[in-house]
């Protein structure tokens, strides 16, 4: 499987442990064994914290997860929440300090941290002008919202996470409607979904994603690895579209 999956970028990983997970804590010693097993090229890495403790602080673990991980292509991705005295002061000024650290791409959990993606103006603004991708799990928020920040903001990334079964329709819909959009496949469970988007011409909005320290990375690699897309499009969605949205403030 590595020599199919070599050069692959993985799109979604999540550092740390989930409380009521039956996957093993994910450290930088697992995700460098996942990046050795299936010789890929690099990874895009969350906290676990940040989604389910604490916003801001978890950022750091993301960081050092990438810093460790830096020779194997690893980039972080930050987690924002709407700034609050004693939280976080200024969204302008966290998207500043990320892009020094060199952070890839930001995250947001509007459903999970309690409040409306609305709040985040400032966030989608400090974002757009340097093109650094905004990441979405499709729980986190509704179509119509998601649709009025690709709307809004029409030179923002925005990568939509664990998609689920039976949502080709309202992806269909979105894709269509907003360049901006991209999908990666973390549960990406529709069947053929791969080879339905690639025959429609939307390749290049596809992520190689496996979600690993929430998902068994099998189920991506496997979506993939055996779709019926030609090797082009494998690599395409394999390491080309990741190479191409991530690559602010770094080479992926």
């Amino acid at each position: 499987m590595s020599e199919v999956t070599s050069g692959w970028f993985d799109a979604r990983i999540v550092t740390g442990a989930h409380p009521a997970g039956l996957l093993p804590p994910t450290d930088a010693d697992s995700i460098a064994t996942h990046l050795e097993r299936y010789a890929l090229s690099g990874a895009l890495v969350s906290s676990m914290a940040s989604w389910l403790h604490d916003p801001i602080a978890g950022n750091a673990e993301a960081s050092a997860v990438a810093r460790t991980l830096a020779h194997r292509g690893v980039r972080a991705c930050w987690t924002a929440v709407p700034a609050t005295p004693g939280e976080l002061d200024s969204l302008t000024t966290l998207v500043d300090r990320a892009i020094d650290n060199g952070v890839a791409a930001f995250r947001i959990h509007p459903l999970s941290h309690g409040y409306s993606p609305g709040l985040l103006t400032d966030l989608y603004a400090a974002l757009q002008p340097h093109h650094l991708p905004l990441c979405i799990d499709s729980a986190e928020l509704g179509w119509s919202d998601l649709s009025s920040i690709a709307a809004a903001y029409p030179e923002l990334p925005i990568v939509v996470s664990n998609l689920g079964y039976r949502k080709l329709r309202e992806l269909w819909a979105a894709l269509t409607a907003h360049a901006n959009l991209h999908v990666d496949l973390v549960d990406f469970a529709s069947h053929q979904g791969i080879e339905w988007l690639a025959a429609n011409g939307l390749a290049d909005r596809l992520l190689f994603a496996t979600g690993l320290g929430v998902r068994d990375p099998g189920e991506s690699i496997a979506r993939l690895a055996w779709s019926g897309v030609d090797d082009p499009t494998v690599r395409l969605v394999g390491s080309l579209n990741a190479g191409r949205l991530f690559s602010a403030g770094g080479a992926v």
